[in-house]
């Protein structure tokens, strides 16, 4: 039997999710890094939690993006890209816009 976590992986497994997800981690990341001030100011001065979430969130959509997919259950819990996108989509709302 499948577990809920493993459907919701293989749900998310289509090529055009994963080139978003890939898109939405890398200009992240990039925003991220090419203006941490204006990105922090954007965020409401990023607390400790913001960012641990904000550093999960690009690593799951980077693994998710170029196709790496996990074997364990445990691991995919960890790495589900739905959460994950939803985070990286608010993050560049609050920062492009």
């Amino acid at each position: 039997m499948r577990t809920p976590i493993r459907m919701l992986y293989d749900l998310m497994d289509k090529g055009p999710l994963r080139a978003l997800s890939l898109l939405l981690a890398l200009l992240t990341a990039g925003g991220v890094m090419w203006d941490p001030t204006r990105f922090a100011n954007q965020a409401g001065q990023l607390p400790a939690l913001q960012g641990l979430v904000l550093i999960w969130a690009v690593c799951c959509g980077v693994i998710h993006g170029v196709g790496f997919r996990p074997r364990k259950t445990r691991w995919q819990a960890l790495f589900t890209p739905l959460p994950a996108l939803l985070v990286l989509l608010i993050a560049l709302d609050r920062f492009y816009l």
